[in-house]
């Protein structure tokens, strides 16, 4: 019997968990959640260090808003652009280190074998409402 994980990862930092999700819009898909809650369907199971940071608050929320910019929600796929990515870019940019790469094993296998893969899993996720993205928006910390 082989088991295959699929995780969502985020980034907890300043006391708010980063994330990054997939919606149809050219706007940042980078949002905030409370620590170790998640978002919606996903049920949180573990914290892994991954580092610490020497960075100030004022160039942690650089670094923050540079990936929001970086990842906009239209950018999303599961397979070569997920929260997973997100999360080792954001980490590796605040503590030079990345988490392990087991986290992100299932996207790696859905790309060396694509034709196992649903294709629907390659496209980005539909917005389901304007006012839930707008409400991740606001989410974002203000400088």
């Amino acid at each position: 019997q082989v088991l295959l994980g699929v995780y969502h990862s985020g980034v907890e930092i300043l006391d708010k968990e980063f994330n990054f999700g997939g919606h149809e819009y050219n706007f940042t898909g980078v949002f905030c959640v409370e620590p170790r809650v998640g978002p919606p369907g996903v049920v949180y199971k573990e914290t892994i260090l991954v580092g610490f940071t020497t960075m100030t608050d004022q160039e942690i929320n650089q670094v923050i808003q540079t990936l929001s910019k970086e990842y906009s929600g239209d950018s999303y796929t599961l397979l070569t652009r997920n929260c997973n990515h997100f999360s080792s870019d954001m980490a590796y940019r605040l503590t030079g280190s990345r988490p392990p790469g087991w986290i992100n094993r299932a996207a790696k296998l859905g790309t060396m074998f694509p034709c196992v893969v649903p294709q629907g899993w390659v496209e980005p996720p539909s917005a389901e409402d304007e006012e839930g993205i707008r409400d991740r928006e606001t989410l974002l910390p203000r400088q």
